[in-house]
This record gives C-alpha cells, structure tokens and sequence, in this order.
C-alpha cells in the first residue's frame, strides 16, 4: 500500500510571514495538531507542530526557546507570559521547524511506519516535486489498517 492512498490530502497550511499568533489561532480554530508552512508556489519550507508550544522544557515551549535566543535569553527565570507576549508576533519562519522530515506520496505503509516509529514521528508532511500534497498523521495509519486485507 502507498501512501497517497491513504494520507489526508486537505491539508491546510499558511505562509512563513505569519505570526505565531496567526498560526496559533489557526490551529485552535480548526482542531489542527500541525501546520504545515510553505511559500507562495506551495513548497513546504517548514512545520509548526503542537508540540512546539510544550516541548521538553518544562517552563518554556520549545518552539519558542528560538524566540528566547531572539531577546538573547538562554535560561528563562521569570513569567512565561513575557515570553508569550514577545514570541506572538513573531514570524512563524523564525520559530518553525525547517527543512521537516517528508516522504513522498509513493513511499510503502512498512517504509513510513519504520520512519515514524525510528524517529519518534506523530505526522509527516507528503511531498511530490517539493510541493505539499499531504501529510500523513497517526491517525492515518488507523485508515490504512482497516484498508489492509
């Protein structure tokens, strides 16, 4: 099985120039666990992930620990609503992921599973000829099981 017969093709996505509050709302709004970012002919350029707000740093949201560095802060000992206020209007291609992991829509079930699992992966954006044609989420892989025969 492939994965363009199972990934979810709607996929809605927003440019670098947002701000993270833009993007945050966004993903509120629409139930969204990512947000893919991609530029003007629809190449992803990065991914903003519900993770990136928690993170494994207890105090501060790793997505923002770039917005930390922006103010020039490398430990954080204050209120966390100073950093949320700093970070809301910064532009999501100062705070997302980069170059995100992708596969391509002819990538296999096994092939995907295997990334997802070594990588510790909850979603992987679909790429053909650089531009997003989906994403494939853990969600998906329940499809793909009660498609398999």
């Amino acid at each position: 099985m492939k994965i363009s017969d199972f990934m979810t093709t709607e996929v809605i996505s927003c440019s670098a120039d947002k701000k993270l509050k833009e993007a945050a709302q966004i993903m509120i709004e629409k139930g969204l666990s990512v947000l893919p970012v991609v530029d003007s002919e629809n190449r992803l350029t990065g991914i903003l992930t519900e993770s990136d707000f928690v993170g494994k740093e207890v105090e501060v949201p790793h997505a923002l620990a770039s917005v930390k560095m922006l103010f020039g802060q490398t430990h954080y000992h204050g209120n966390i609503e100073e950093v949320y206020k700093k970070a809301k209007d910064q532009p999501l291609e100062k705070v997302m992921t980069k170059n995100p992991v992708t596969v391509s829509p002819e990538e296999t079930l096994t092939g995907l599973v295997n990334l997802m699992s070594s990588r510790d992966l909850k979603r992987v954006p679909v790429v053909k000829d650089k531009k997003l044609v989906g994403i494939v989420t853990r969600k998906d892989l329940i499809k793909a099981f009660s498609m398999v025969e």
